[in-house]
């Protein structure tokens, strides 16, 4: 991983040294940054102005941030992985529906041809005929 980070710092750098990033002027146009000048831009100074010392420290201290970095992602995985093999998260059951319990006092008659639909359904209580 660590290989694969240097080549591609490598390459990145190499690319805006050979396309010429660092002598390109930019303008700032009210609240945005461009390459061409607009009406009343202003030149904004993008030269790097840290001496050699200060910009070998500035990517000595990146480095060593990135590799705490990676030490604890690779220590927050192993975690997790330990944490899994003593509590195995709980598999549900997708071979049978989820019924929900019938209330005491309730009981419906279940036909084979009609299936139970899956969202709430409002039902009336059956109306008895009058016999006059």
């Amino acid at each position: 991983m660590m290989k694969i980070l240097s080549i591609a710092t490598f390459f990145i750098a190499a690319y805006a040294v050979s396309t010429g990033a660092a002598a390109q002027k930019v303008y700032r146009c009210g609240d945005t940054y461009s390459q061409a000048p607009c009406e009343g831009a202003a030149a904004v100074e993008v030269d790097d102005s840290r001496s050699k010392s200060d910009k070998i420290a500035a990517d000595k201290a990146s480095q060593r941030d990135l590799k705490q970095a990676n030490a604890m992602e690779k220590a927050r995985l192993k975690q997790e992985r330990e944490a899994l093999k003593t509590n195995p998260a709980p598999q549900k059951d997708t071979s049978k529906p989820d019924r929900k319990a019938e209330s005491p006092g309730q009981t419906q008659k279940k036909s084979k041809d009609k299936k139970e639909p899956e969202f709430f359904t409002a039902k009336g209580a059956p109306v008895e005929k009058k016999k006059d």
